[in-house]
């Protein structure tokens, strides 16, 4: 919802849907923590995903991808798996290893469940 908040002289208007005004606030959700987290450590992971891959050139996140999974082992969730996928032509999808769902992400955790691979005339092809 939209929270208006009365001050002296005028009024303000937040909209609490929006994760870039609630990643810093009492309002923040662990998924506003976690994204406001991807964000801030955006060039170590492309660092980390050239590491691996050097022949990856550019690395874009489409932030709006990011979703936090449970793991299973067919009988009891055993963790959770937060993952944010690349740009269109180029098939990235990082992953973080989680405890529980709103765990804020570690590099020591970052890993790749998937190859990068590319999108060429229909057909993928992964990078070496």
């Amino acid at each position: 919802g939209t929270i208006a908040l009365l001050g002296v002289g005028g009024f303000t208007v937040f909209n609490l849907n929006n994760p870039e005004w609630r990643a810093n606030t009492i309002f923040a959700t662990a998924k506003d923590k976690q994204l406001a987290w991807l964000k801030e450590h955006e060039e170590e992971i492309v660092a980390w995903i050239h590491s691996k891959y050097p022949k990856v050139e550019t690395v874009r996140f489409e932030w709006d991808t990011f979703e936090v999974l449970p793991v299973s082992n067919g009988v009891q969730i055993i963790r959770y798996n937060l993952s944010v996928k690349g740009i269109p032509e180029t098939v990235i999808v990082i992953d973080f290893r989680m405890k529980t769902k709103d765990d804020i992400p570690s590099m020591k955790h970052i890993t790749m469940n998937n190859k990068p691979s590319i999108l060429r005339e229909g057909t993928l092809y992964y990078y070496e």
